[in-house]
């Protein structure tokens, strides 16, 4: 009988070089196998309450095997149990971000990205969900291939094929975010369900990680940095080299046989 995969991740944050608070939040939780970041939308102090609020109710949800009751209509196809769980953990944080964003008009319109991933052990299957431009990455064998697609201005006129209009600003139009927890009651969360192989790594990411740091760059310093800590440290540092221009967040998990 094949043994299942062994799971390490570490993570890290940090408010990078122009923002003066982090509105970043993440999780690494190997008990559970579940690694979350957010990255919070909204002034003042309501993007980091919307991302902390996002990361603390998915992982509370999973750690309650029976709180399964919150329902969205969707037209997603039938999931199993592990995905299942982690989309119902989704919908839950959603709807306590936007109703907790109705009662204080402090957070009135605050929401959060969210990418997370937990690995199902049992059958050897990560699932992931995510909702906004925060980015799940796979580095494999020296390569890296992203997993995710950001639900982004500039990328839902890339998805239908058409030219983005002409008075719209790409660079604008791709940080304007078109998804994300807490922004409407429903939301669309897109998931998938990948199966790692011995030595893969998942890098779990907010955007001030991809957007300064180049995919070159993110290979150099995994091909260098084996040690999971080390290399976090060496993403997050690399931002800020490059000007750290947001709220740096990443998370590693690798399996191992």
């Amino acid at each position: 009988m094949t043994r299942p995969l062994r799971i390490e991740a570490a993570g890290g944050t940090h408010v990078g070089l122009q923002r003066e608070h982090n509105e970043d939040s993440f999780i690494v939780d190997l008990e559970l196998a579940l690694f979350l970041v957010a990255d919070g939308i909204g002034g003042a102090a309501s993007g980091e309450v919307a991302s902390r609020m996002a990361v603390d109710i998915v992982q509370a949800c999973f750690r309650d095997e029976h709180d399964v009751e919150i329902t969205q209509p969707s037209e997603i196809e039938p999931v199993g149990p592990a995905e299942q769980r982690l989309l119902l953990c989704l919908w839950k944080a959603n709807q306590q971000i936007f109703d907790a964003g109705l009662r204080d008009i402090r957070h009135r319109g605050m929401a959060t990205t969210f990418v997370g991933v937990h690995a199902d052990t049992a059958t050897d299957t990560a699932h992931i969900a995510h909702v906004g431009d925060s980015r799940v990455y796979r580095y494999r064998g020296g390569k890296l291939d992203r997993i995710t697609e950001d639900h982004s201005l500039l990328n839902e006129f890339l998805r239908r094929g058409e030219p983005l209009p002409e008075p719209i600003d790409p660079v604008l139009a791709k940080s304007v975010v078109t998804r994300a927890l807490g922004m409407e009651r429903n939301v669309d969360v897109e998931a998938q369900a990948v199966r790692p192989e011995p030595g893969d790594v998942l890098l779990i990411c907010s955007d001030g990680l991809s957007g300064p740091v180049s995919e070159e760059e993110i290979v150099a310093v995994l091909d260098s940095t084996p040690d999971l800590e080390a290399a976090v440290q060496a993403l997050i540092e690399r931002a800020n080299d490059n000007g750290g221009p947001d709220n740096i967040t990443c998370v590693l998990v690798r399996w191992s046989a």
